[in-house]
């Protein structure tokens, strides 16, 4: 990787200039500069000013992978239903064959990477405060702070248009650092965080009489699994602060991925602790997660619960319908398929999980969108059979799970990237917010129980907003 100076940004976007003058057709050309590693926390809040609304975070489970995106430089969006994956994929291969310009080969996680999500559903009837949120929507950022492995990386992605001039850009990349970089800005923010002034539970009684209808379902047509969410609604005291929300996300859920993805009115927040699909070059890593009981109040408990849930028929059922299904396509797409033989426990600040991590070698022609469009939905977010338990939830659930439940994540230009579901989340306006909890249901599920079972899950997100008690398992 070239050492990214002044002199040398200003030599190369002449070129680019001149190049795009002569073509007559504007391009995106990206630099890339290592720098010093400070909070991606950090970085995320200098950017609140110029680019609120136009913002995305990621944080891995380990912290050793972090992704904030500032202002959106080019976005890739559509309202497709069959072909959304293939669309999505066929025009960012586009854009960057045609419309990229690349100055240096980049350390994977940089460049003109891309960000976004797909809905669980396009089927569903999109409700207004989705409206936002396309069917399948990405972006590509401005600019994007990327840390590896305790190595730092600073993208400017910069426009340029045939009518552009060098005069336009000078020092631009040097003061735009200084800026985003700095470590002394005042944190006002931090003061408080949002106080929930309101909150109800919507139609907590229907979801019970969805879950008893669905048993009946999968008791009389045969389906294994059918998974049913319901919603939370907050109303705050003041304006949300996303910045501490995701502060304490980092701080609560350190076995999960915390993310957010920003549009005009609304943001999509949540701390997941499910991965679908990486791909680290031709190396594939799922995860089976389904399968759940609450925290201890002590260690011991915690451990009995644990030794509970490894032995409970229902979700060892429940957890073995979704290692089957990702195991057969992870067989279909790769090589080398390794899983162990039985589960062990997750264990997330208020929930622990069954799980089985997959892994395999990819074969040639597949992509992660190949992945995504095999996978999506897994028995652990739609059930199974996956045609017949959609079908199922269209019909008991009652509003629109909007990317909830879906695929959210990054694919550089290399393909490398790593997509997870969009659980343990909510949707965020200025002053309020709906969050979403689902659970499996199977034949012998209990109404009651499956409630329970969403309280707990809807714990993480409240957790942030200040909501529940601190769990010590002690």
């Amino acid at each position: 990787m070239i050492a990214v100076t002044d002199q040398f940004i200003q030599k190369q976007l002449k070129d680019v200039i001149e190049r795009v003058n002569m073509d007559g057709k504007t391009k995106l050309v990206s630099l890339v500069k290592k720098v010093k590693p400070i909070d991606p926390l950090i970085f995320y809040r200098n950017g609140t000013k110029e680019f609120s609304h136009q913002r995305f975070f990621w944080q891995d489970p380990d912290r050793t992978f972090s992704l904030v995106g500032l202002g959106y430089a080019h976005i890739i969006s559509t309202e497709r239903h069959g072909d959304r994956f293939h669309y999505i994929e066929k025009e960012w291969k586009r854009f960057i064959k045609e419309d990229v310009i690349c100055i240096d080969d980049f350390p994977d996680g940089t460049g003109p990477l891309l960000f976004g999500g797909f809905s669980f559903d396009p089927e569903q009837q999109k409700e207004q405060k989705w409206s936002e949120f396309s069917s399948g929507k990405f972006m590509v950022p401005t600019y994007l702070y990327t840390i590896k492995d305790g190595e730092a990386f600073f993208t400017a992605n910069i426009v340029v248009r045939p009518t552009d001039h060098i005069d336009r850009y000078h020092h631009m990349f040097d003061e735009k650092e200084k800026e985003l970089f700095q470590l002394n800005r005042t944190r006002s923010q931090e003061q408080s965080i949002a106080r929930v002034m309101n909150h109800y539970e919507v139609e907590p009684d229907r979801f019970k009489e969805s879950v008893k209808q669905a048993t009946s379902r999968i008791k009389g047509e045969r389906i294994e699994k059918v998974v049913l969410a319901r919603q939370m609604e907050l109303i705050f005291h003041q304006p949300v602060q996303k910045e501490m929300i995701l502060e304490r996300l980092v701080k609560e859920q350190p076995t999960s991925y915390v993310y957010t993805f920003e549009n005009t009115r609304h943001s999509f927040i949540g701390a997941s602790p499910e991965r679908l699909i990486k791909r680290n070059k031709s190396d594939v890593f799922s995860t089976c997660l389904a399968g759940s009981i609450r925290r201890g109040d002590t260690v011991a408990e915690d451990e009995e619960l644990g030794q509970q849930l490894l032995t409970d028929e229902k979700n060892l059922i429940e957890h073995d319908v979704v290692v089957h299904m990702i195991k057969e396509a992870m067989k279909q797409y790769c090589t080398n398929v390794q899983l162990p033989t039985g589960p062990t426990l997750y264990k997330t600040k208020h929930i622990q999980h069954l799980y089985t991590p997959v892994n395999g070698t990819m074969r040639d022609g597949v992509t992660l969108f190949s992945f995504l469009e095999k996978l999506h939905p897994t028995p652990a977010l739609g059930g199974f059979p996956q045609k017949k338990a959609l079908e199922v939830i269209r019909e008991l659930e009652y509003f629109d799970r909007g990317w909830y439940a879906a695929p959210i994540g990054w694919m550089d230009m290399q393909g490398n990237g790593e997509f997870i579901v969009g659980i343990r989340s909510g949707l965020f306006s200025e002053k309020g917010a709906t969050l979403f909890a689902g659970c499996g249901i199977v034949a012998d599920s209990d109404p009651e129980s499956e409630y329970e079972e969403t309280k707990i899950k809807f714990n993480p997100m409240l957790s942030a907003l200040g909501g529940t008690d601190h769990v010590t398992h002690e």
